[in-house]
């Protein structure tokens, strides 16, 4: 049933779609299978996470849209902007009703915010306890221009945002569901080199406690401009790793003793470095669940797992205005329309291919009727009135049947007084075999004696009881049987039925 009702409403798949200064990365998961699709930017499209050069941007997103569905139908998506310019910072508050925790909320990130509130989008999401009665959580702030470009574009492109986050949500999504050998409540330092940036985050409980992203034209601005090599890269990571562990000491207590590294160019370094300036084993990020994408995708991964969400589940914090929902239900009302559209249709065109045949049968039926009528010839008026006259004589015969039943059941009891007087005259030498009585009183009584004096006696009776009279007994009907008895039919005629008063 449920993939019945997934079949009338389908709802709209969303992918991962991360932007960077260099390049495009879509993908999505589609019954488990990935899809994915890339376009490389020309330099200069997206500086620092600014769009720059907006129409070279939107035939970027329409060649990446070509790939992922030829139509133009509309793509959504979990955005991963550039980290260049989200800001995030972790803050304390007190715990409050859930019906105010947004207002408090709101209130504590106006005032870590590192820019004007009003220019701003913002978003958090609480990472834990602090101490009793206090909950913690981490905001996340972004020039609300920088959203609003980035978005316009993409709906000139036939994509819908859903969601927009950076780089550190997604990895740590991605380490929380599929990392291999984490241990969920202890805190690891991640380092990533992405195509914008190195970026170092904290993980701990499968959230993002601390992100810190620094551009690659930030770092060669602050070595002099000259070209980037490796040894200026680790010497970065070097000093920011070391800030990162003294940070998370001061602000949460304890030590930081892993640091998981996101597979680069230069990973074998970054172990080295971390054995000789920390002293911690740091290991390759180990994926256990789709590991046959490259490193380079884990962010887009990430966002897309965002997309598998049920959106009533999702809770992660987004840095977009409110109702950036508001396109994802609007195109999964349009599929729900679309799918009970096609329904009905054929539902109607059954029902009128049913009503056409059903029309044709009664058609070809009634005329079928008509010709049969015409083709039969009237019944002759003697054989009607034969009929009649034979009904009639039924008729009459059924009140005759009717009739002797009424007699019969009238005659009974005098029947019956009768035949039981009779036989109290009779005694034990005489056996009745047949009684009858018409309806003038005559009586005729077919009868066996045991032997001639029985018979002479029961005449006599007969002709002493004063109720009858006419007592004749024929000598003829008198009849010796082999067996000694004697066989007598005896005729007489009933003049009262007062046998109580003898």
């Amino acid at each position: 049933m449920t993939n019945f009702l997934r079949l009338l409403s389908p709802t709209p798949m969303i992918g991962g779609l991360e932007i960077g200064d260099l390049a495009l990365r879509f993908l999505r998961l589609e019954d488990g299978k990935i899809k994915q699709a890339s376009v490389q930017l020309p330099p200069g499209v997206i500086v620092e996470g600014k769009v720059i050069e907006r129409e070279k941007l939107v035939a970027a997103l329409r060649k990446l849209h070509q790939q992922i569905d030829h139509s133009k139908k509309i793509t959504h998506s979990v955005l991963v902007m550039p980290a260049s310019n989200v800001y995030t910072q972790s803050f304390s508050m007190p715990m409050v009703a859930e019906k105010n925790l947004q207002e408090t909320a709101k209130l504590n990130m106006e005032m870590v915010s590192p820019i004007d509130s009003k220019q701003a989008y913002s978003g958090y999401q609480i990472i834990g306890e602090t101490k009793p009665g206090q909950l913690e959580a981490l905001g996340a702030f972004v020039s609300i221009k920088e959203v609003d470009d980035l978005r316009s574009a993409l709906q000139e492109a036939n994509f819908d945002v859903i969601a927009v986050e950076f780089i550190g949500m997604s990895l740590t999504r991605l380490v929380k569901n599929y990392s291999a050998g984490l241990k969920p409540d202890v805190p690891y330092l991640i380092i990533h080199l992405s195509g914008d940036g190195p970026d170092l985050m904290i993980v701990k409980n499968g959230h993002l406690y601390f992100n810190y992203f620094h551009s690659w034209s930030a770092i060669q601005s602050e070595i002099g401009g000259r070209k980037m090599e490796s040894a200026d890269v680790l010497e970065f990571l070097s000093t920011h790793i070391r800030q990162v562990l003294n940070f998370y000491t001061s602000r949460w207590g304890g030590a930081i003793n892993d640091i998981q590294v996101i597979a680069n160019p230069i990973s074998a370094d970054i172990l080295e470095t971390a054995k000789k300036n920390f002293g911690i084993d740091a290991k390759i990020l180990t994926i256990g669940k789709y590991n046959q994408i490259t490193p380079l995708w884990y962010a887009t991964l990430g966002a897309a797992l965002r997309g598998m969400m049920p959106r009533s589940k999702d809770k992660d914090l987004t840095l977009t205005d409110t109702g950036v929902d508001v396109g994802y239900y609007r195109e999964a009302l349009f599929n729900f329309i679309r799918g009970w559209r096609g329904v009905i249709s054929v539902v109607l065109g059954f029902l009128l291919i049913v009503f056409g045949v059903a029309d044709i049968f009664l058609y070809r039926t009634s005329t079928s009727l008509a010709e049969d009528l015409n083709n039969r010839s009237l019944v002759p008026l003697s054989e009607i009135q034969a009929l009649q006259t034979e009904v009639q004589a039924f008729n009459r015969n059924v009140d005759y049947a009717l009739k002797a039943q009424a007699a019969s059941d009238s005659w009974a009891p005098i029947f019956d007084k009768v035949l039981a007087h009779i036989r109290s005259l009779a005694g034990q030498k005489i056996t009745i075999d047949r009684f009858y009585i018409d309806q003038s009183l005559s009586a005729l009584m077919i009868a066996k004696a045991s032997n001639d004096s029985a018979v002479i006696n029961f005449k006599n009776a007969m002709l002493k009881e004063p109720n009858f009279e006419n007592v004749v007994l024929p000598l003829s009907n008198i009849k010796v049987n082999q067996d000694g008895t004697v066989s007598f039919t005896l005729q007489f005629k009933i003049k009262s039925l007062k046998f109580e008063a003898q």
